[in-house]
């Protein structure tokens, strides 16, 4: 077949495996009483019918890692550019160190398991596969699998991309199997009254006042906002790649930094963006009507669709003649995983929430393994209509949590450095580092909500 044809079918199988997957939940009972999002499915689907099961159709994994890659950056530059709320509450920003604190945990909590497998059954064990963990439960598979593909180029691993899709998509089914059977325990004991997840309707709907210019004088609308993120990622692409090859002069230690400059498109994208936003506000302010250039509602809807996208194709991307490398390393990280998440989440939610301290468990523990939108199917099953506050917080708790995660970025480094100069002294800096700043996030937030906590108990008095 011409190549360019594969290039065409292998795009139009992830659309083609998502309206399966759309007909499947909405046809089968079973599919509306357990949390599984659509382009997840939408992945398995296209396993099962794959070459590697049932040989009915042939799509090149390759290609679905690569769109794995550029999703997370395009999808997070056409999020930034989105319109979003800036009012941010105390518990939202109590959302945002919790978010932080979970990922710190499950850092920590990964690196101690790896440290475990290299002492016992694996001792050839990359160290820094632990922090894989809060990567592919916490932020889903295009982290983990930007960090493993940069690993795997760089340190010669071989599997780390692998391992973290395969996780990724571990921790999605983690928090729609593990966060229902919470769900029904939180019920139960509780005593809310619940609507079942069969019982809600899928569709909601709600009025939008939409403000857009009649017309662009170079282009369409959806044409204009896909023109803006490319120049944006345009020069994410040209950036990295003139960092590497700078700090590649700097010797061994600048050879392994600059190669994991490649991890790192989405934050480079989501500096660019905001530069960008920053730009366009100036000129507006001049007179120049750019702002009217920038749609919000499309963006968010461009981001949303590169979401979906990467989410089925790391599914598509999994080769289980890979796994099979590495499943012991898996059956641990993820088991463990999910029960010290799951853990952490009970523990620390009922310190750190005052108000509706179980919807923001289970919400938070669904997130914490899945995604958003795992997070808000859970929470619709003790607030169906999103009454409380707890979800917008989820959301404006993420925006908060973003530039408090840089140090966790600057710190995932150490490990390839270390494992580049055969020393452990930079695991040791990791390790320490990631713990100290999880006792810190802790120690604000539990201050924070001890003080709010006296404050109620005073105005109730």
């Amino acid at each position: 077949m011409n190549s360019s044809w594969q290039i065409a079918i292998d795009i139009t199988y992830i659309f083609i495996f998502m309206l399966i997957a759309k007909l499947i939940k909405e046809k089968l009972g079973i599919f509306k009483s357990i949390i599984v999002p659509t382009s997840l499915l939408a992945g398995f689907i296209g396993v099962i019918l794959g070459q590697e099961v049932l040989g009915w159709v042939w799509f090149n994994q390759d290609f679905y890692e690569n769109l794995v890659y550029h999703g997370l950056g395009i999808g997070f530059i056409a999020l930034t550019l989105s319109n979003q709320s800036k009012q941010q509450g105390r518990d939202s920003v109590n959302s945002g160190l919790f978010i932080i604190s979970s990922y710190c945990f499950q850092g920590v909590l990964g690196m101690i398991i790896i440290s475990l497998l290299m002492m016992t059954i694996k001792p050839d064990l990359f160290f820094g596969l632990g922090l894989i963990l809060p990567l592919a439960y916490g932020q889903g598979p295009g982290f983990a699998s930007n960090i493993g593909a940069t690993w795997d180029a760089t340190l010669g691993i071989g599997y780390a991309n692998q391992y973290g899709l395969t996780l990724a998509t571990v921790g999605f089914l983690v928090g729609g199997i593990l966060g229902l059977i919470l769900l029904n325990i939180i019920v139960y004991h509780k005593n809310i009254k619940v609507n079942r997840l069969r019982t809600l309707d899928g569709l909601h709907y709600k009025e939008l006042t939409l403000t857009s210019v009649k017309e662009i004088n170079f282009f369409d609308n959806l044409t204009t906002q896909i023109v803006w993120i490319s120049v944006i990622y345009f020069l994410t692409l040209t950036t990295m790649h003139y960092t590497s090859v700078l700090l590649s002069t700097l010797g061994n230690i600048g050879q392994t930094v600059g190669g994991l400059i490649n991890g790192f498109n989405y934050l480079f994208g989501i500096l660019y963006a905001i530069l960008f936003k920053v730009i366009m506000g100036g000129l507006n302010k001049k007179g120049h009507r750019t702002l009217e250039l920038m749609d919000g509602y499309i963006m968010h809807n461009i981001s949303s669709l590169a979401f979906h996208v990467m989410i089925t194709c790391s599914v598509l991307a999994i080769s289980f003649s890979v796994v099979k490398e590495y499943w012991e390393v898996l059956i641990a990280i993820s088991i463990g995983g999910a029960i010290g998440t799951l853990a952490f989440v009970i523990v620390f939610g009922k310190i750190a929430f005052n108000r509706y301290p179980w919807y923001y468990i289970l919400a938070m523990f669904g997130m914490m393994t899945g995604t958003a939108s795992t997070a808000l199917a859970l929470l619709r099953g003790v607030d169906p209509e999103l009454e409380t506050d707890v979800a917008s917080n989820l959301v404006l708790g993420s925006a908060v949590a973003a530039p408090l995660g840089l140090p966790l970025m600057v710190l995932l480094a150490l490990p390839a450095i270390s494992y580049v100069n055969n020393t452990r002294q930079f695991y040791y800096i990791a390790f320490f580092g990631i713990l100290a700043y999880l006792v810190l996030v802790m120690s604000i937030l539990t201050l924070r909500s001890t003080k709010e906590r006296r404050r109620l108990n005073h105005e109730s008095k």
